[in-house]
């Protein structure tokens, strides 16, 4: 199972299409995907507190706003978050890719985005051993993963649709960020009156 797991890392490091295909391929039960993914959820919310007790005061104070570092302190919160965040996520996937001629589905959309996660929950447990030894390093690798999220992200969508162009793909996550970020900002300022 460690040798499964360590090449399909290795294979999305190297080709993230085949590694997605091969996720794909898998064909895991939903339940098991939820599961798992419930897993990814709590995994993520650990790294996040842990991240948050070793990081120096003044970066918290600076990066982050009040309202999220008192969520941030809950776990639990940041947990339920974390798997409402990869459940949209992988709608968006599966929704946004059908409407420019993709077929993907909801299982697979759901099975890359739990395997993304568990990927960066890999690279933030780096950072964790690296903060109190280099906090720059950590801060690099933090970026680092932001670029592989993205670039990893783009692949899966791109193979999971059957899409020719991962840089299409990316322009498309980039538009949808931009699209539900007008939306949420227009809900929220209705809510406010």
């Amino acid at each position: 199972m460690q040798a499964e797991l360590a090449h399909v890392m290795q294979l999305t490091l190297q080709n993230p299409r085949a590694a997605a295909r091969h996720l794909m391929d898998r064909r895991l039960e939903l339940s098991t995907i939820w599961l798992v993914m419930a897993l990814m959820a709590v995994i993520s919310a650990g790294l996040s507190t842990v991240s948050l007790l070793l990081a120096p005061p003044e970066t918290e104070a600076d990066l982050v706003a009040p309202a999220i570092m008192t969520m941030l302190q809950n776990p639990l919160q940041v947990a339920v978050l974390q798997a409402v965040v990869m459940v949209i996520v992988a709608m968006l996937a599966q929704g946004v890719g059908r409407l420019f001629g993709g077929h993907g589905n909801f299982r697979d959309g759901l099975v890359l985005i739990v395997w993304t996660e568990a990927l960066l929950c890999v690279l933030q447990l780096t950072q964790i051993v690296l903060m109190p030894v280099s906090p720059s390093l950590a801060a690099a690798i933090g970026l680092f993963g932001m670029v592989l999220f993205v670039w990893v992200l783009s692949n899966f969508i791109a193979e999971m649709h059957s899409f020719a162009s991962a840089g299409h793909v990316l322009f498309g996550i980039i538009a949808t960020v931009f699209a539900v970020s007008v939306l949420m900002a227009i809900v929220l300022a209705g809510m406010k009156g």
